[in-house]
Protein backbone atom coordinates (compact mmCIF):
# COMPACT_ATOMS: atom_id res chain seq x y z
CA UNK A 1 0.00 0.00 0.00
CA UNK A 2 1.20 3.55 -0.77
CA UNK A 3 2.30 5.51 1.74
CA UNK A 4 0.08 8.25 2.76
CA UNK A 5 1.29 11.30 5.51
CA UNK A 6 -0.94 11.92 7.78
CA UNK A 7 -2.23 15.60 8.04
CA UNK A 8 -1.26 16.99 11.37
CA UNK A 9 -2.73 20.48 11.74
CA UNK A 10 -1.37 23.61 13.73
CA UNK A 11 -3.36 22.48 17.14
CA UNK A 12 -1.82 19.46 17.39
CA UNK A 13 -4.54 16.72 15.63
CA UNK A 14 -3.61 14.30 13.13
CA UNK A 15 -5.87 12.29 10.96
CA UNK A 16 -5.58 10.00 7.36
CA UNK A 17 -7.20 10.51 4.79
CA UNK A 18 -10.21 12.53 5.66
CA UNK A 19 -12.75 13.79 8.86
CA UNK A 20 -16.27 12.43 9.32
CA UNK A 21 -18.87 15.58 8.63
CA UNK A 22 -19.21 15.48 12.32
CA UNK A 23 -15.91 16.10 13.11
CA UNK A 24 -15.45 19.37 10.61
CA UNK A 25 -18.52 20.86 12.09
CA UNK A 26 -17.07 20.50 15.41
CA UNK A 27 -13.72 21.88 14.63
CA UNK A 28 -15.41 25.14 12.71
CA UNK A 29 -17.70 25.35 16.21
CA UNK A 30 -21.12 24.51 13.72
CA UNK A 31 -22.06 21.32 16.40
CA UNK A 32 -24.39 22.15 19.55
CA UNK A 33 -23.39 19.84 22.28
CA UNK A 34 -26.24 18.57 23.74
CA UNK A 35 -26.09 16.00 26.77
CA UNK A 36 -29.20 14.17 27.11
CA UNK A 37 -28.58 12.87 30.62
CA UNK A 38 -25.15 12.27 32.57
CA UNK A 39 -26.66 8.43 33.65
CA UNK A 40 -24.28 5.66 31.92
CA UNK A 41 -24.05 2.30 33.09
CA UNK A 42 -20.43 1.73 31.74
CA UNK A 43 -18.19 3.51 34.69
CA UNK A 44 -15.22 4.41 32.64
CA UNK A 45 -12.58 4.93 35.37
CA UNK A 46 -10.96 7.50 33.07
CA UNK A 47 -14.49 9.49 32.67
CA UNK A 48 -13.92 13.41 32.69
CA UNK A 49 -17.25 14.66 32.85
CA UNK A 50 -17.76 17.08 35.54
CA UNK A 51 -19.31 17.11 39.06
CA UNK A 52 -21.72 19.60 38.02
CA UNK A 53 -23.06 17.66 34.86
CA UNK A 54 -22.83 14.48 36.90
CA UNK A 55 -25.04 15.54 39.64
CA UNK A 56 -27.26 17.84 37.11
CA UNK A 57 -31.24 16.63 36.81
CA UNK A 58 -31.50 18.46 33.54
CA UNK A 59 -30.12 18.46 30.34
CA UNK A 60 -27.86 20.89 29.00
CA UNK A 61 -27.44 22.24 25.28
CA UNK A 62 -24.17 23.35 25.21
CA UNK A 63 -23.72 25.39 28.76
CA UNK A 64 -27.53 26.36 28.79
CA UNK A 65 -30.05 23.77 31.20
CA UNK A 66 -32.56 23.12 30.05
CA UNK A 67 -36.18 21.05 30.49
CA UNK A 68 -38.51 22.54 28.18
CA UNK A 69 -37.27 21.54 24.23
CA UNK A 70 -38.02 25.59 23.03
CA UNK A 71 -34.88 25.89 25.21
CA UNK A 72 -32.63 23.50 23.11
CA UNK A 73 -34.14 25.75 19.89
CA UNK A 74 -33.15 28.74 21.10
CA UNK A 75 -29.27 27.65 21.64
CA UNK A 76 -29.43 25.91 17.93
CA UNK A 77 -30.44 29.55 17.06
CA UNK A 78 -28.14 31.40 18.93
CA UNK A 79 -24.89 29.57 17.62
CA UNK A 80 -26.79 29.17 14.67
CA UNK A 81 -25.95 25.89 14.45
CA UNK A 82 -25.05 23.29 11.36
CA UNK A 83 -25.54 20.60 13.37
CA UNK A 84 -25.60 18.84 17.11
CA UNK A 85 -23.75 16.14 19.01
CA UNK A 86 -25.68 13.78 21.31
CA UNK A 87 -23.38 12.94 24.81
CA UNK A 88 -23.81 12.00 28.23
CA UNK A 89 -23.54 9.70 30.10
CA UNK A 90 -25.00 7.59 27.07
CA UNK A 91 -27.54 8.64 25.42
CA UNK A 92 -28.94 5.48 23.68
CA UNK A 93 -28.93 3.40 26.73
CA UNK A 94 -32.65 2.91 27.30
CA UNK A 95 -32.53 5.68 30.77
CA UNK A 96 -31.84 8.00 27.96
CA UNK A 97 -33.06 6.68 24.48
CA UNK A 98 -36.28 8.63 24.16
CA UNK A 99 -35.19 11.76 25.40
CA UNK A 100 -32.54 11.78 22.34
CA UNK A 101 -34.88 10.03 20.11
CA UNK A 102 -37.37 12.97 20.73
CA UNK A 103 -34.38 15.94 20.69
CA UNK A 104 -33.68 14.20 17.25
CA UNK A 105 -36.76 14.08 15.86
CA UNK A 106 -37.45 17.81 16.68
CA UNK A 107 -34.03 19.27 15.50
CA UNK A 108 -34.64 17.26 12.14
CA UNK A 109 -37.82 18.80 11.63
CA UNK A 110 -36.85 22.50 13.01
CA UNK A 111 -33.88 22.99 10.63
CA UNK A 112 -34.55 19.93 8.08
CA UNK A 113 -32.77 17.18 7.52
CA UNK A 114 -29.44 18.91 6.12
CA UNK A 115 -28.98 19.36 10.09
CA UNK A 116 -26.36 16.76 10.86
CA UNK A 117 -26.50 14.74 13.81
CA UNK A 118 -23.99 12.46 15.50
CA UNK A 119 -24.56 10.46 18.67
CA UNK A 120 -21.97 9.04 21.32
CA UNK A 121 -22.92 5.59 23.17
CA UNK A 122 -21.04 2.21 24.20
CA UNK A 123 -24.43 0.07 22.54
CA UNK A 124 -25.09 -1.53 25.56
CA UNK A 125 -28.48 -1.48 25.49
CA UNK A 126 -29.14 -1.17 21.37
CA UNK A 127 -31.23 -3.46 19.45
CA UNK A 128 -32.12 -3.60 15.70
CA UNK A 129 -35.43 -2.71 17.03
CA UNK A 130 -34.17 0.25 18.38
CA UNK A 131 -31.54 1.48 15.75
CA UNK A 132 -34.87 0.98 13.48
CA UNK A 133 -36.24 3.84 15.63
CA UNK A 134 -33.53 6.65 15.70
CA UNK A 135 -31.25 5.58 12.86
CA UNK A 136 -33.47 8.20 10.54
CA UNK A 137 -32.83 10.94 12.44
CA UNK A 138 -29.38 10.11 12.67
CA UNK A 139 -26.30 10.34 10.55
CA UNK A 140 -23.33 9.05 12.35
CA UNK A 141 -23.38 6.76 15.52
CA UNK A 142 -19.81 6.42 17.31
CA UNK A 143 -18.92 3.68 19.66
CA UNK A 144 -16.87 3.85 22.63
CA UNK A 145 -15.31 0.10 22.10
CA UNK A 146 -14.10 -1.28 26.06
CA UNK A 147 -14.76 -4.93 25.21
CA UNK A 148 -13.56 -5.39 21.40
CA UNK A 149 -15.17 -8.54 20.79
CA UNK A 150 -18.52 -7.88 22.35
CA UNK A 151 -18.87 -4.86 21.09
CA UNK A 152 -17.84 -5.43 17.42
CA UNK A 153 -21.14 -7.54 17.74
CA UNK A 154 -23.26 -4.52 18.50
CA UNK A 155 -21.27 -2.28 16.00
CA UNK A 156 -22.37 -4.84 13.27
CA UNK A 157 -26.36 -4.58 13.70
CA UNK A 158 -25.32 -0.60 13.23
CA UNK A 159 -23.05 -1.13 10.12
CA UNK A 160 -26.31 -2.71 8.27
CA UNK A 161 -28.02 0.79 8.63
CA UNK A 162 -27.87 3.98 6.13
CA UNK A 163 -25.96 5.68 8.56
CA UNK A 164 -22.41 6.88 9.08
CA UNK A 165 -20.54 4.23 11.85
CA UNK A 166 -17.52 4.98 13.75
CA UNK A 167 -15.45 4.16 16.83
CA UNK A 168 -14.29 6.68 19.16
CA UNK A 169 -12.40 6.25 22.15
CA UNK A 170 -9.27 7.56 24.43
CA UNK A 171 -6.12 6.96 24.19
CA UNK A 172 -4.72 5.24 27.20
CA UNK A 173 -0.54 5.53 26.92
CA UNK A 174 -0.65 2.25 29.28
CA UNK A 175 -2.40 -0.03 26.91
CA UNK A 176 -0.31 -1.98 24.21
CA UNK A 177 0.00 -0.43 20.94
CA UNK A 178 -1.06 -3.45 19.21
CA UNK A 179 -4.66 -3.04 20.98
CA UNK A 180 -5.44 -0.38 18.96
CA UNK A 181 -3.75 -1.96 15.29
CA UNK A 182 -5.92 -4.96 16.23
CA UNK A 183 -9.07 -3.06 16.57
CA UNK A 184 -8.29 -1.11 13.55
CA UNK A 185 -7.95 -4.12 11.57
CA UNK A 186 -11.30 -5.94 13.11
CA UNK A 187 -13.25 -2.90 12.72
CA UNK A 188 -11.85 -2.31 8.88
CA UNK A 189 -12.66 -5.88 7.91
CA UNK A 190 -16.04 -5.45 9.70
CA UNK A 191 -17.09 -2.79 7.75
CA UNK A 192 -15.18 -3.85 4.10
CA UNK A 193 -18.77 -4.08 2.40
CA UNK A 194 -20.57 -1.14 3.54
CA UNK A 195 -20.34 1.60 1.65
CA UNK A 196 -20.91 4.55 4.46
CA UNK A 197 -18.48 6.40 5.52
CA UNK A 198 -16.02 4.51 8.56
CA UNK A 199 -13.57 6.12 10.66
CA UNK A 200 -11.66 5.95 14.13
CA UNK A 201 -11.43 9.19 16.39
CA UNK A 202 -8.75 8.75 18.86
CA UNK A 203 -9.07 11.31 21.43
CA UNK A 204 -6.01 12.42 23.84
CA UNK A 205 -7.06 11.13 27.71
CA UNK A 206 -7.96 13.97 29.83
CA UNK A 207 -7.91 14.74 33.11
CA UNK A 208 -10.67 16.39 35.04
CA UNK A 209 -11.56 17.08 38.96
CA UNK A 210 -13.13 13.61 38.90
CA UNK A 211 -10.91 11.48 37.33
CA UNK A 212 -7.35 12.36 38.24
CA UNK A 213 -7.13 10.17 41.22
CA UNK A 214 -8.76 7.13 39.44
CA UNK A 215 -6.04 7.71 36.55
CA UNK A 216 -3.17 8.22 38.96
CA UNK A 217 -4.25 4.73 40.37
CA UNK A 218 -3.73 3.60 37.12
CA UNK A 219 0.05 5.03 36.93
CA UNK A 220 -1.30 7.49 34.52
CA UNK A 221 0.20 11.21 35.42
CA UNK A 222 0.07 14.95 33.55
CA UNK A 223 1.64 16.21 30.75
CA UNK A 224 4.38 18.32 32.36
CA UNK A 225 3.16 20.65 29.44
CA UNK A 226 -0.39 20.64 28.89
CA UNK A 227 -1.43 19.62 32.60
CA UNK A 228 -5.16 18.55 31.56
CA UNK A 229 -4.02 15.39 29.41
CA UNK A 230 -2.34 12.53 30.02
CA UNK A 231 1.40 12.14 29.47
CA UNK A 232 2.09 10.26 26.65
CA UNK A 233 -1.32 10.12 25.11
CA UNK A 234 -0.69 12.57 21.97
CA UNK A 235 2.59 10.54 21.77
CA UNK A 236 0.65 7.04 21.02
CA UNK A 237 -2.04 8.55 19.25
CA UNK A 238 0.40 10.47 16.92
CA UNK A 239 1.82 6.67 16.11
CA UNK A 240 -1.48 5.09 15.87
CA UNK A 241 -2.21 7.34 12.96
CA UNK A 242 0.69 6.99 11.05
CA UNK A 243 0.92 3.73 11.52
CA UNK A 244 -2.95 3.46 10.00
CA UNK A 245 -1.75 6.11 6.84
CA UNK A 246 -0.18 3.37 5.42
CA UNK A 247 -1.50 0.07 6.59
CA UNK A 248 -5.33 0.76 6.71
CA UNK A 249 -7.89 2.20 4.54
CA UNK A 250 -9.87 3.52 6.99
CA UNK A 251 -9.50 7.12 8.15
CA UNK A 252 -7.96 7.73 11.30
CA UNK A 253 -7.87 10.79 13.54
CA UNK A 254 -6.48 12.14 16.53
CA UNK A 255 -8.27 14.95 18.08
CA UNK A 256 -6.52 16.56 20.58
CA UNK A 257 -7.48 18.78 23.60
CA UNK A 258 -5.64 21.79 22.25
CA UNK A 259 -8.46 21.13 19.21
CA UNK A 260 -10.96 21.01 21.50
CA UNK A 261 -9.57 24.22 24.32
CA UNK A 262 -7.99 26.41 21.46
CA UNK A 263 -10.16 25.60 18.43
CA UNK A 264 -13.94 23.91 18.70
CA UNK A 265 -14.70 25.86 22.15
CA UNK A 266 -13.45 29.60 20.76
CA UNK A 267 -15.51 28.70 17.31
CA UNK A 268 -18.20 28.03 18.82
CA UNK A 269 -18.06 30.91 20.91
CA UNK A 270 -18.04 33.17 17.75
CA UNK A 271 -20.93 31.84 16.23
CA UNK A 272 -22.94 32.79 19.69
CA UNK A 273 -21.36 35.91 20.05
CA UNK A 274 -22.14 36.72 16.34
CA UNK A 275 -25.96 36.03 17.40
CA UNK A 276 -25.89 37.48 20.69
CA UNK A 277 -23.82 40.20 21.62
CA UNK A 278 -24.94 43.51 23.56
CA UNK A 279 -24.33 46.31 21.13
CA UNK A 280 -22.00 47.36 23.86
CA UNK A 281 -19.46 44.70 23.91
CA UNK A 282 -16.25 44.20 21.85
CA UNK A 283 -16.12 40.54 20.67
CA UNK A 284 -12.30 38.85 20.63
CA UNK A 285 -11.91 37.62 16.65
CA UNK A 286 -8.90 35.94 16.75
CA UNK A 287 -6.37 33.22 19.17
CA UNK A 288 -7.42 31.42 22.09
CA UNK A 289 -9.31 33.51 23.02
CA UNK A 290 -11.59 34.46 20.48
CA UNK A 291 -15.51 34.32 20.96
CA UNK A 292 -14.87 36.17 24.68
CA UNK A 293 -16.69 39.34 25.10
CA UNK A 294 -14.81 42.28 26.49
CA UNK A 295 -17.81 44.17 29.09
CA UNK A 296 -18.17 47.14 31.08
CA UNK A 297 -19.41 45.86 34.42
CA UNK A 298 -21.29 48.12 37.27
CA UNK A 299 -22.30 45.51 40.37
CA UNK A 300 -25.08 46.94 41.85
CA UNK A 301 -24.44 45.41 45.45
CA UNK A 302 -28.65 45.43 46.25
CA UNK A 303 -28.38 48.98 44.61
CA UNK A 304 -31.61 50.01 42.50
CA UNK A 305 -30.17 48.94 38.85
CA UNK A 306 -32.75 51.45 37.24
CA UNK A 307 -31.39 54.34 39.14
CA UNK A 308 -27.75 53.41 37.94
CA UNK A 309 -29.15 53.13 34.22
CA UNK A 310 -30.80 56.00 34.61
CA UNK A 311 -28.03 57.80 36.13
CA UNK A 312 -25.76 56.74 33.12
CA UNK A 313 -27.95 57.56 30.13
CA UNK A 314 -29.24 61.29 31.83
CA UNK A 315 -26.26 62.40 33.21
CA UNK A 316 -23.37 60.92 31.92
CA UNK A 317 -25.18 61.10 28.21
CA UNK A 318 -24.06 57.28 27.65
CA UNK A 319 -26.13 56.67 24.56
CA UNK A 320 -28.74 54.32 25.56
CA UNK A 321 -28.36 51.07 23.41
CA UNK A 322 -25.04 50.79 25.12
CA UNK A 323 -26.41 50.15 29.05
CA UNK A 324 -28.05 47.23 29.71
CA UNK A 325 -29.81 45.84 33.32
CA UNK A 326 -28.50 42.35 33.55
CA UNK A 327 -31.28 41.36 36.69
CA UNK A 328 -29.36 37.77 36.95
CA UNK A 329 -26.08 39.25 37.71
CA UNK A 330 -27.66 42.34 39.85
CA UNK A 331 -24.89 44.25 37.41
CA UNK A 332 -25.21 46.85 34.74
CA UNK A 333 -23.36 45.98 31.40
CA UNK A 334 -21.92 48.48 29.10
CA UNK A 335 -18.87 49.67 26.90
CA UNK A 336 -15.64 49.09 28.72
CA UNK A 337 -13.86 51.84 27.44
CA UNK A 338 -16.81 54.34 28.19
CA UNK A 339 -16.55 52.80 31.85
CA UNK A 340 -12.87 53.53 32.30
CA UNK A 341 -13.17 57.07 31.21
CA UNK A 342 -16.24 57.87 33.34
CA UNK A 343 -15.57 55.50 36.52
CA UNK A 344 -14.34 58.76 38.22
CA UNK A 345 -18.19 60.18 38.08
CA UNK A 346 -20.25 56.41 38.45
CA UNK A 347 -18.21 56.06 42.04
CA UNK A 348 -18.70 59.66 43.06
CA UNK A 349 -22.34 59.54 42.76
CA UNK A 350 -22.63 55.40 43.57
CA UNK A 351 -19.85 54.97 46.49
CA UNK A 352 -20.55 51.83 47.05
CA UNK A 353 -20.88 50.06 43.81
CA UNK A 354 -18.09 48.14 42.22
CA UNK A 355 -16.60 48.58 38.74
CA UNK A 356 -14.59 46.42 36.46
CA UNK A 357 -14.13 44.73 33.05
CA UNK A 358 -14.56 41.80 32.47
CA UNK A 359 -13.68 39.01 29.68
CA UNK A 360 -16.94 36.69 29.63
CA UNK A 361 -18.42 33.40 27.51
CA UNK A 362 -21.36 34.41 25.00
CA UNK A 363 -22.70 31.45 26.46
CA UNK A 364 -25.84 31.13 28.83
CA UNK A 365 -23.57 30.63 31.81
CA UNK A 366 -21.64 34.04 30.86
CA UNK A 367 -18.67 32.60 32.08
CA UNK A 368 -16.13 35.18 33.25
CA UNK A 369 -12.53 34.63 32.41
CA UNK A 370 -10.75 37.74 33.43
CA UNK A 371 -11.48 40.57 35.81
CA UNK A 372 -10.06 43.49 35.99
CA UNK A 373 -11.05 45.91 39.16
CA UNK A 374 -11.35 50.31 38.27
Amino acid sequence: MKKEEPERTSWGSIFSQTLSKGCQQCIAGEKMVVLVSSKCSSNCYYCPLSSERKSAKTAFANERPFKETADLLTEADNMTAKGASMTGGDPLELHSFNATLKYCKLLKKKFTNDFHIHVYTRGKDLTTELLEQITPYLDEIRFHVMNLEKDLLTIGMAVKFNIDVGIEIPVIPTNDFNYYIDLINKFEKLVANSTQFHFINLNELEISETNYRNLLKHNLEPDSINLSAIKGSADLAAKIVEWASVNSKLPVHFCSLSTKDNVQLPNRLFRIAKNTMLPSDVLIEEGSDKGLLIRGIISGEGKNLDEIKNFLINDLEIPPHLVSVDNVKNRILTNAAILEELKIEIVSQFPKVKLGIAEEYPSYDKLQTTFIPL
